[in-house]
Parts: C-alpha cells; sequence; structure tokens
C-alpha cells in the first residue's frame, strides 16, 4: 500500500509538531528550573545554577533547530504563514521594547522593566498574526 503525498505531509507535520511540543516543554521545565530552583531546590549553589544554565542553553538549542526542522516540514502556505507571523511578532518586539525600556528613565515606570513582558508581547503578538492570517486564507 502506498502512501499519497498528503498523507505523507501530514505525517510529517505531526512528528514535527510533537517533536517541537517536546523540545519546547524541556526548555520550558529547564527556564523554570533555573529560574526558581536556586532558591527553592539548591539555595544558589553556583555550580548547580551552572549546570542548570548549561542544559537550558543546550535545551534551547534544540528547539531552534527542530523549530527550523518543523517550518521546513510544514507546506508553502503555513510556511509562508509562519514567516509573517515572525516578522510582524519581531517587528512589534522591537517597537514595544525600545518604547517599554524608556518608561522607566522618563519616569512614567516606577521599576524596571521585565524582559519577560517583551517575551509575552512577543508570544502573543505571534499568536495573533497566525490566527488573524489563518482566517484570511481559509
Amino acid at each position: 500500500m502506498s502512501q499519497t503525498p498528503t498523507n505523507s505531509l501530514e505525517q510529517r507535520h505531526k512528528r514535527s509538531t510533537k517533536a517541537l511540543f517536546i523540545w519546547t516543554s524541556g526548555w520550558l521545565l529547564s527556564l523554570a528550573l533555573v529560574a526558581f530552583g536556586p532558591k527553592f531546590l539548591w539555595h544558589f549553589s553556583t555550580s548547580i545554577t551552572l549546570v542548570a544554565i548549561a542544559v537550558n542553553l543546550f535545551l534551547g538549542y534544540r528547539m531552534i533547530v527542530v523549530n527550523k526542522q518543523h517550518l521546513e516540514a510544514l507546506d508553502e502556505l503555513q510556511r509562508q504563514l509562519h514567516m509573517n507571523a515572525m516578522a510582524i511578532s519581531l517587528g512589534v518586539s522591537m517597537v514595544f521594547g525600545a518604547v517599554y525600556g524608556l518608561l522607566e528613565p522618563v519616569r512614567l515606570l516606577d521599576s524596571t522593566p521585565s524582559p519577560s513582558n517583551i517575551l509575552f508581547v512577543m508570544g502573543l503578538s505571534y499568536l495573533i498574526s497566525i490566527v488573524i492570517n489563518s482566517r484570511k486564507y481559509q
């Protein structure tokens, strides 16, 4: 029994999505470990913290590689949707990050801006771009 090209594309997409989920989850868990481990698990031991950071960097590297493979496994339209979303997300993050970084010096913000807020805006703009562009081509 031979596979149809659509079935093969679906299987490839399913496999790459699963790999992306696994590596992204691993990276997120290791990031949480770096953030909370020193305080709650190993009492700020420098050597353990350095190992946790090294593991996080490795998992981040693998997540990037798998994300690239995931993009290559998509069909042309899906790849274009993701590339557009990435471009919009990069632009929004750059504009937001520049203004957000100036809020404390111009005394509109009392605390130091947190990089996690920029990551949040980046993820949200990516997600919104994917949803809007997907609806556009349905």
